[in-house]
């Protein structure tokens, strides 16, 4: 017990966050809690221990504190003091041990002066978790730090995130040391690569930053990349193309890669090679065990399935080996028609979605329906007009191209970008937001559509509809190698839909529950068409509930994912995502 003496006001009692030279360094800071434990950190250092009461003022604490990686030095001290408080401030004197790595005691040292100042009261919120920052060789980052904010935002603004800690990754050591540490203290772990960043609120969690992780390097012989976990597809496709190669990637450069092909990734050519998940040769993955473990066809093939597809469920990818393609240029770009009345827009998307059924698997693309707000912040150009957008990406000779791309072009476009381009500069025709937004995503896969969901999708975009108009939909046309089974299977499926579904709305935080039933409102308007499945590469933070994320996989695939991480992670310590809690003995008898 503690002598309740010790806390007779604010000023009187030790409880509280302590910071000065209170030995060794003018930027160590304590941590007093109410039920006797201490916790420290320096810049170099840190360490835990427990203080006791003495006499109405008077108090004593013993403290181990261990140096970081990033420390000149190694080893231990041991610490203990005799101390006394004078209003803010408290001053003591105590005897220093220090021990080098292999436990030996070089010297004592005695008479050591410990002066504080107090900061605030109350424990700190990285008293539980200060041990972390031990064994890591990069930063680690606790509320209150600087750059913490920085360190844990993504591109989604509309997630906020809330851990007890975050781990700046320098090596993959870092990762395996921080999900050890979660482990040992019952925390969950939340990944974020770089890029769109995760897209469930990481509260309470080890959240690991792996940006740092930025190996890259390009093998033209045998057509492969080796790529880091902190990279975005723009490092990715300047890399390759020096050597005339290409990624398989998405509308969006500045997404990182491991997210991408952990979640499937769809990309821009999708319909002529299958899912970007199809060309994985291999993954470094950090497991809930804290082993780092380099998965394959060859070596552990089931882990290797399920990652593909599982996203951060199975643990921490720091690094992958890819396939790259024999492509220096396609032939693509936009076709952009102004919406003048709901009928031309009717004709426009009527027409390419007939289009869509004579093209070969070579062709991929999209069309979107925007309904811009009048509001001065936008260009000119768009303000206050809707537009259907035709995107296009064609592998193959830019004459055949163009023959394919003619029929849109006769539907009278005002604006026209289609020509043969590097394929480093694929991503530029989707033009994707650069900067974090805040904003609303949802996903689904749709099935062939008809003459009614043209006029159901044309009143998203018509301001005198009934429910009208909703800022953004996306339609992908899938088919094509996208349908068929990969070479090397993984657990992404399009379960045979025709077309994915894309839904956008900004999403100010003062109005965030009626946007959500906006786009609740908007899915259920075409619930005729829509498949009942998803793709797990487009969850976000709407579609977090389980049995949501269940319909990202086919029934038999889900069925093995939880069954394998009940083997990999049976605690669940990988939860901070669009979850897929393991299997129990029942779930795996159950026919």
């Amino acid at each position: 017990m503690l002598d309740t003496n010790l806390a007779a006001g604010p000023l009187q009692t030790l409880t509280g966050v302590w910071a000065g030279p209170a030995h060794h360094d003018n930027q160590t800071v304590m941590s007093f809690a109410p039920d006797g434990t201490i916790a420290l950190r320096s810049p170099h250092s840190v360490g835990t221990g427990a203080w006791r009461a003495g006499e109405p003022g008077r108090f004593s604490y013993d403290l181990t504190e261990t140096f970081t990686p990033a420390a000149d030095q190694a080893g231990r001290r041991q610490i203990h003091v005799d101390a006394h408080l004078e209003g803010a401030a408290y001053h003591g004197i105590g005897t220093v041990e220090t021990y080098a790595p292999d436990g030996v005691l070089p010297h004592t040292t005695t008479s050591v002066t410990f002066t504080a100042e107090r900061r605030a009261g109350g424990r700190a919120a990285w008293h539980e978790v200060v041990t972390l920052g031990a064994e890591i060789r990069g930063r680690t980052l606790h509320p209150g730090d600087e750059g913490f904010e920085e360190a844990c935002s993504g591109w989604l603004l509309t997630v906020e995130h809330h851990p007890a800690a975050v781990v700046v990754a320098a090596d993959a050591e870092d990762v395996a040391a921080a999900v050890r540490f979660a482990a040992r203290a019952g925390l969950p772990v939340a990944v974020q690569s770089t890029g769109h960043g995760t897209s469930v609120p990481a509260d309470g969690a080890v959240f690991i930053a792996t940006g740092q992780l930025r190996e890259l390097s390009v093998d033209p012989g045998a057509g492969t990349a080796r790529i880091g976990a902190g990279l975005r597809w723009d490092d990715v496709l300047a890399a390759a193309a020096e050597h005339g190669l290409a990624p398989l990637c998405g509308s969006s450069g500045r997404v990182g890669v491991m997210g991408f092909l952990t979640g499937g990734g769809l990309p821009l050519a999708g319909r002529t090679y299958g899912f970007a998940a199809d060309r994985v040769r291999s993954l470094d993955i950090v497991t809930a065990d804290g082993r780092l473990r380099t998965v394959s066809p060859a070596r552990e093939p089931d882990l290797f399935w399920a990652v593909r597809g599982g996203k951060s469920n199975f643990g921490v990818v720091v690094a992958a080996e890819i396939e790259l393609l024999p492509l220096r240029t396609i032939y693509g770009g936009e076709l952009s028609f102004p919406v003048r009345d709901s009928r031309t827009a009717a004709h426009v998307l009527g027409s390419y979605l007939a289009w869509t059924k004579e093209q070969p698997d070579e062709m991929s693309s999209s069309v979107s329906l925007l309904c811009f707000p009048d509001a001065p912040q936008l260009p000119e150009e768009f303000r206050g007009r809707s537009f259907v957008q035709v995107r296009v990406v064609y592998v193959g000779e830019e004459e055949r191209g163009a023959r394919l791309v003619e029929p849109l072009r006769a539907l009278g476009p005002d604006k026209d970008t289609c020509g043969a381009l590097p394929y480093a500069q694929i991503t530029e025709i989707f033009q994707d937001p650069k900067n974090p937004v805040r904003v609303h995503l949802r996903g689904a896969l749709l099935h062939e559509l008809d003459e009614e969901a043209v006029r159901e999708l044309v009143s998203f975009i018509d301001p005198s509809a009934p429910g009208g108009p909703f800022p953004g939909i996306e339609l992908r046309h899938l088919g094509g190698a996208l349908n068929r089974p990969p070479a090397r299977p993984h657990a992404v499926s399009t379960q045979d839909a025709a077309f994915h579904l894309w839904l956008r709305m900004p999403a100010p935080a003062e109005q965030a529950d009626t946007v959500r039933e906006v786009a609740d409102a908007a899915l259920e308007r075409l619930r005729r068409w829509d498949t009942g499945a998803m793709l797990p590469g487009f969850l976000f933070d709407p579609d977090s509930a389980p049995e949501r994320v269940r319909r990202a996989y086919t029934e038999t695939d889900y069925r093995r994912l939880a069954a394998l991480k009940a083997t990999y992670d049976p605690d669940h310590l990988f939860r901070i995502n669009h979850t897929i809690p393991p299997s129990s003995d029942d779930d795996r008898d159950r026919p």
